[in-house]
């Protein structure tokens, strides 16, 4: 199954659709993530686990999407501040065998995004 990635649909397509056939959205994030399905969500996001189809082993990796519910601006744009220097500091440690490695740290569709092991 392909979750789709939209936080007002989450509909479940076949694996083989490149987009939601409930809402219309891409179910790919920079056409080679693909949503599995929900491991867990809060205020701020969602993380699923995820395949990477860039990649010949297709391997599974974990994506999460950051969206926080509207609570002022300035609180808004703190939150993305955290988000985006909590991916910067998994990418300045590296690889650790008790840390994610981050893969990628990106915007797709007004929402911000990482992705790691």
């Amino acid at each position: 199954m392909s979750q789709c990635l939209n936080p007002d649909c989450l509909h479940s397509n076949p694996k083989t659709t490149n987009f939601c056939q409930k809402c219309g959205s891409k179910l790919l994030l920079k056409e080679r993530y693909r949503g599995l399905k929900i491991l867990g969500q809060g205020g701020f996001g969602r993380t699923f686990q995820a395949v990477d189809e860039d990649k010949p082993s297709q391997p599974y990796c974990v994506i999460k999407q950051f969206f926080p519910q509207a609570q002022g601006t300035n609180n808004q744009e703190k939150a993305e501040e955290l988000f985006k220097r909590e991916a910067i500091q998994l990418e300045q440690l590296g690889k650790h065998p008790q840390i994610p490695e981050l893969f990628a740290y990106f915007s797709q569709d007004h929402r911000q995004y990482s992705t790691s092991k």
